[in-house]
């Protein structure tokens, strides 16, 4: 079912996670380029539960009411990641005072919210569509 728009969609949140893991997502002046990789920090999280639950929602095509509830889930914790990237980052990795720099990746969040929000209209979409056809039958 990857020809599916919304299948599309998902494996763009599921790219876009990856891509927080492999790239760096800021930088400070003077010291090396920060990346989402090790999981004893909280901002890691989040990350790592939005790729793990756009997998299961990518799996998921024959139950559309539990990929909906999956979707929002997604958007909930990319949400709560890119608040926690924004607001907490200085306080997480020790930096104090220093300027932070934001690079491509932060804003990739972004994009996995607005894919994992147009997934879900998607979804209600085939659900309405496979509705009106058992009516007719």
């Amino acid at each position: 079912m990857i020809q599916r728009v919304q299948s599309l969609l998902l494996i763009v949140v599921i790219l876009c996670g990856v891509c927080l893991v492999l790239f760096p997502f800021v930088s400070y002046e003077g010291s090396e380029p920060l990346f989402l990789r090790n999981p004893a920090n909280i901002a890691p999280i989040g990350n790592y539960l939005s790729i793990i639950t756009a997998l299961i929602a990518l799996f998921s095509y024959k139950r559309r009411k539990l990929q909906v509830n999956l979707c929002y889930v997604i958007m909930l914790f990319n949400l709560t990641l890119f608040s926690t990237v924004l607001c907490l980052t200085n306080q997480l990795y020790n930096h104090g005072l220093e300027k932070a720099t934001f690079l491509f990746p932060t804003y990739l969040i972004l994009v996995a919210i607005i894919a994992a929000f147009w997934a879900g209209i998607f979804i209600k979409k085939d659900e309405e569509l496979v509705r009106s056809a058992d009516r007719i039958r």
